[in-house]
């Protein structure tokens, strides 16, 4: 059996995961050293051999799953009778920590709302969009990888425990709903924060904040979003958005984030 590439594995599966590979076979075992096995909290794709000596390596991810800071490291196993095997072998397994990963939350299905979903598609990243209008939360216009999520945006952002790996894209149908949810999203430290709209309207919903939170306003939020570019086209701004969200934020590490200010 030719073992699976990490490509094959990690592409679409659920994170955080532990990719788990044979990297060594003494003896005899039930997979070539470079079998390799994807495991998540509530399951698991390819295999390393089965049986017994599967079972513990899939406790020994999981547990590093739970572990609050986790590390790469090489465990070795003897393929005995106490563990159910008879291969008589040792093998060495590379126990891989991979992180969930950074997700663009996407307030608005709107027009800029679909051509950013689909500017991103195919990147590493995870892609939320929220609507409560059930003829825009229309999943045959997101890429097909994109959440829509079709509930009010507000109360979903206020239940999220959103953070550094996580940016907030407001671009809804309503300047009210957009105002009810900045308010709520400058509480969350969240890695990315941008409004769509003009400097104009990044005055007026500044001003309507009491003093104390127009710092958190001049420290964390993008109004208008995205890089400057001379054009109201929806896949241009959704172009210009995405490059500042790759520059800002994807693509730097979150224990640094970039200052971002309008």
């Amino acid at each position: 059996m030719e073992p699976l590439a990490l490509s094959e594995l990690a592409g679409d599966l659920p994170r955080p995961g532990v990719l788990c590979t044979l990297a060594k076979v003494v003896g005899s075992a039930p997979q070539a050293p470079g079998a390799k096995m994807w495991v998540w909290a509530d399951g698991f794709s390819g295999t390393i051999g089965g049986g017994r000596f599967e079972a513990e390596v899939l406790a020994e991810a999981r547990r590093l799953l739970d572990a609050s800071r986790p590390e790469a490291f090489l465990k070795e196993y003897t393929l005995c009778r106490e563990m159910g095997q008879c291969c008589g072998g040792k093998a060495t397994v590379f126990f891989e920590p991979c992180g969930r990963r950074k997700a663009v939350h996407i307030f608005g299905a709107g027009h800029v709302a679909r051509a950013l979903a689909s500017t991103l598609d195919g990147l590493d990243l995870e892609v939320c969009i929220y609507d409560s209008r059930p003829e825009w939360a229309d999943a045959s216009a997101f890429p097909p990888k994109a959440k829509i999520l079709r509930a009010d945006p507000v109360v979903l952002a206020r239940a999220a425990g959103y953070g550094p790996l996580d940016a907030a894209c407001v671009m809804t149908n309503d300047h009210e709903l957009d105002f009810a949810l900045v308010d709520v999203l400058l509480d969350k430290p969240v890695g990315y924060l941008g409004l769509i709209g003009s400097m104009h309207k990044a005055r007026v919903f500044r001003s309507r904040l009491p003093p104390p939170r127009r710092t958190l306003w001049d420290a964390a939020m993008r109004c208008p979003i995205g890089r400057k570019i001379p054009s109201k086209n929806p896949k241009a701004i959704a172009v210009s958005v995405a490059a500042e969200l790759l520059e800002k934020w994807a693509y730097r590490t979150p224990s640094k984030p970039a200052a971002i200010k309008a």
